[in-house]
């Protein structure tokens, strides 16, 4: 053993035993030969080693254990070398079923025939790593969806040693996409449908109505001397019936294209919205005692047209029910409550009972008989589409005889 190192159990005073390095070495003086012996204690060395030992040893364990990941080793031609319990649930092969094979039996028949598993490797090699997402093969044939990403491993000089590769299963991921897909294409091909539709009601419909209020309004020019007062009374409500079909049926599209139109986000002034409208209404009937009170600079994020369509029905809801009132009042603005900014259209006119205050925004609800004040009772399902399109809601609030206030909030920023 002399010139040599050996790894000895030493043993301290104490008793307690050390791993350490014994070297012997022969030092000739004179006629005398003389031993020297060096130790080196191994404690710190050793501990070290079984920190590192313990430590590969958990994450090795970690590695094989993982459920939703299929780890595996691959060497630099592509052979696999390791194999976790995740890579046997996810791809249906046991580790002495697939270590030793080619990792390209994980892939579809026409990705092999383009070489897509080589270009992956490749791709590993050259720039260190590679993701993809796409079609894999299980053990029994079945494809999934996989999320794939390969790592190129290197040792301290650069060799390259083999590569890592872990593979997620996106199956049911890609077949909730694949559902929402088919759900958008149906979803447009009914819309398509719908506008057809539309175009078909709008014309065929139409047609009938200008008749009858044309051939009515014949009569009434032509044969005036013939029909008495009673027959002209019914012609007239003839008219005036042929007229609010109109009038529905242009509400009733409108409220379809609401539902099927883009929305186009801008920065909307509602004030001067609210103006415009208002002076439309002051202008049709100008002998009308109504004041306007509209809060300026009221800005939002929002739609402009479908916005304008909003404040349109409102204020003309407005106008139409203090068409009674001597001294009318519309205002439109906002206040601040709990939940934030709250816009609203007030107006002291015929108001409602709160218990029918539900029924405003259904289509077709109407709370007022037709006699007393015209409409289709479309308008406020119209407004209430476009309010929750924006992320908002809209409620009232009334008292029959004392006026009605509309409040609604929108959502600033919205999909």
């Amino acid at each position: 053993v002399i010139g040599t190192t050996v790894q000895l159990a030493g043993k301290r005073k104490d008793g307690s035993e050390f791993p350490l390095n014994l070297s012997l070495s022969a030092l000739k003086i004179g006629a005398e030969t003389l031993f020297l012996a060096a130790l080196q204690d191994l404690s710190q060395h050793s501990r070290g080693e079984e920190a590192l030992r313990r430590s590969e040893e958990r994450f090795r364990l970690m590695v094989e254990n993982v459920q939703d990941y299929a780890i595996l080793m691959l060497d630099p031609q592509g052979y696999v070398i390791s194999w976790n319990t995740g890579a046997e649930r996810i791809k249906g092969y046991r580790a002495d079923e697939i270590v030793g094979q080619h990792f390209s039996r994980f892939y579809p028949a026409e990705d092999i025939v383009r070489g897509k598993p080589e270009y992956e490797l490749a791709v590993a090699a050259e720039q260190g790593h590679f993701e993809d997402e796409g079609w894999r093969v299980r053990k029994d044939g079945s494809r999934l969806w996989a999320n794939v990403m390969i790592t190129a491993l290197r040792d301290e000089s650069g060799k390259l040693r083999g590569f890592g590769k872990v593979t997620r299963d996106m199956t049911e991921r890609k077949k909730i996409e694949e559902e929402v897909r088919i759900r958008n294409a149906q979803l447009e091909a009914a819309n398509k449908e719908l506008e057809a539709f539309s175009y078909s009601v709008s014309h065929d419909l139409r047609a009938p109505l200008r008749a009858i209020d044309g051939f009515s309004l014949a009569v009434l020019e032509d044969y005036q001397d013939k029909i008495d007062a009673e027959g002209r009374a019914h012609l007239e409500r003839i008219r005036a019936a042929a007229g609010r079909m109109g009038q529905l049926i242009d509400d009733m599209l409108q409220l379809a294209r609401i539902a099927r139109a883009e929305m186009v986000r801008d920065k909307v002034n509602l004030s001067r919205l609210a103006q415009e409208i208002a002076s439309q209404l002051q202008a049709s009937e100008p002998k009308r005692q109504t004041t306007f009170v509209i809060q300026p600079g009221l800005m939002v994020e929002g739609d402009r047209a479908l916005l304008r369509v909003v404040l349109q029905n409102l204020l003309d809801n407005a106008w139409k029910f203090t068409g009674h009132q001597l001294h009318a009042r519309i205002e439109f603005g906002i206040q601040k409550q709990d939940s934030g900014q709250v816009y609203f259209v007030r107006d002291n006119g015929a108001g409602f009972e709160m218990q029918y205050a539900n029924k405003l925004f259904g289509v077709f609800q109407r709370l007022h008989r037709q006699s007393e004040f015209t409409g289709t009772g479309v308008g406020l399902a119209t407004v209430q589409r476009i309010i929750h399109r924006h992320g908002g809601r809209i409620w009232a609030e009334g008292a029959t005889g004392q006026g009605a206030t509309f409040y609604f909030v929108l959502q600033e920023k919205y999909d």
